[in-house]
């Protein structure tokens, strides 16, 4: 797992030929990370962790047996942030530190797509309808499902935009267009019978 910041040199010399070799062992290219979805999975971010305990372990103050204390529960996509936890901790564990929150770097992958199909979005047919959040002219608004995709909402949710590098803005949300008002009923006379 590689914040794709701290390798964007060596990703940008890649050729299509290279990065099709590396995507063939399983490699992703995500816009924030470059990581292997599978060592991502419980068993191997467990070995995963242990090797790194092991490595300099004096120097982290780390022993094996106090490491399950640390791991995140199997199926979390994310946590809040633990200071007392040592530095690099959380990105051995495949997860990436976002404000107040640490986000499995999958699922910031996942969220960061949903946002670009909203920010991006242009009608492929006439009359196809704008996705929820997508706003006319760029720009997003935050839907349910990008809150349930990390796991929380309000400030927590808005710290992890902010670290993604995403701002908030105030705009006049636009007016539905009023109701068309039904006509009338037009009044019949009936004529009158007679008598």
């Amino acid at each position: 797992v590689l914040p794709r910041e701290q390798v964007a040199g060596e990703v940008k010399s890649l050729g299509q030929d290279d990065r099709a070799v590396l995507r063939k062992h399983g490699v992703r290219f995500g816009a924030f990370h470059i990581f292997i979805p599978t060592i991502l999975k419980p068993a191997a971010t467990s070995l995963r962790l242990l090797l790194w305990a092991l490595h300099d372990a004096d120097k982290r103050g780390l022993d094996a047996s106090s490491l399950p204390a640390f791991m995140p529960q199997q199926g979390l996509t994310s946590v809040p942030v633990d200071t007392t936890v040592p530095d690099g901790f959380y990105q051995v564990v495949g997860f990436r530190v976002c404000g107040e929150r640490a986000v499995r770097v999958d699922m910031l992958e996942r969220l960061g797509d949903m946002i670009r199909v909203r920010v991006f979005w242009r009608p492929q047919r006439e009359g196809e309808p704008r996705p929820d959040g997508s706003v006319d002219g760029g720009g997003f608004t935050v839907v349910p499902d990008m809150m349930s995709l990390v796991g929380c909402s309000g400030d927590e949710f808005s710290s992890i935009l902010k670290s993604l590098g995403f701002s908030a803005q105030k705009r006049k949300a636009p007016q539905p267009p009023a109701p068309e008002e039904a006509p009338a009923p037009e009044e019949t006379a009936a004529p009158a019978e007679p008598a």
